[in-house]
């Protein structure tokens, strides 16, 4: 197979996931409150995550150490502190500036949705200790823990690959994911005002703003080199795979949740009645 028909491949794979993950049916799944918290219990790890993925774009992008340099690309310098500004200090309220994933804490609170693992886990990593290690909390949901582990081994890539990453499988595809949540929510009804501003918020600055600026970046750091493009292209693939496999199991999780009986269906048939 020749390294043109790969690379032909390789896009067709990403648009075709990008596809299925922009009508995923966990979208449309999603009813009650109960099923709002065990979305948002998983998804919290891919908003920490999205963090890091950022930060390790900035810390070999810009200079964040002692003793100060200059920067070897301006331009592409400028691209992520922009991206990190907004998404480590938005101002959600007038005079208030907080991360986006202090924000999606709130709006977990505001649902009633188990904060207590991520929250032992960021704990755990201001205390020094190994990611890896604070990961494998068993509180922690399986799909969660694989999916963030995928994130986490992309940051020892090039650098062009994690900005694929960071492209393909977060500001490029986000807004396909949350515009269709949004509208569920609404649609059900569901009292869950504080996430619906977040995710209205990524649909925004991330398809206006934030998108496009993760796609200039991208293009500056392939510099027009066809191996480097494969490469990152072919990570992409994999972070969106990666999604997607979580997006199976968190709709798998709430289904077989509803197809359990309750404590009074669970009692009716030791009876031998009917609910």
């Amino acid at each position: 197979m020749s390294k043109m028909l790969t690379s032909r491949t390789t896009i067709a794979s990403l648009a075709q996931l990008a596809s299925e993950l922009s009508s995923h049916p966990l979208y449309a799944g999603i009813h009650t409150l109960p099923e709002l918290r065990m979305f948002c219990e998983r998804h919290v790890f891919c908003v920490w995550d999205f963090m890091t993925l950022l930060k390790s774009l900035q810390q070999e992008i810009t200079c964040i150490s002692l003793p100060w340099v200059p920067v070897r690309d301006p331009e592409a310098a400028r691209l992520i502190n922009e991206i990190v500004l907004g998404e480590e200090t938005d101002e959600i309220e007038e005079g208030r500036h907080i991360s986006h994933f202090q924000w999606y804490l709130e709006a977990m609170a505001e649902i009633g949705a188990d904060t207590a693992p991520i929250q032992r886990f960021v704990k755990r990593l201001r205390q020094g200790i190994p990611t890896e290690v604070a990961l494998a909390d068993p509180a922690i949901p399986e799909e969660s823990r694989t999916f963030t582990g995928v994130t986490l081994s992309f940051l020892d890539a090039p650098l062009h690959v994690r900005a694929a990453v960071f492209f393909y499988g977060r500001e490029d595809l986000i807004p396909r994911m949350f515009l269709p949540m949004v509208e569920e929510f609404s649609r059900q009804g569901l009292p869950c005002e504080r996430l619906v501003g977040y995710l209205q918020r990524h649909v925004e600055v991330d398809g206006g703003h934030h998108g496009p600026l993760a796609e200039r970046l991208l293009e500056r750091l392939f510099e027009n080199d066809p191996r480097r493009a494969a490469a990152a292209h072919r990570s992409a693939v994999l972070s969106l795979e990666a999604r997607k496999q979580l997006w199976d199991a968190t709709y798998e999780a709430i289904h077989a949740s509803n197809s359990r009986p309750t404590g009074r269906e669970r009692h009716l048939r030791e009876v031998g009645a009917s609910p």
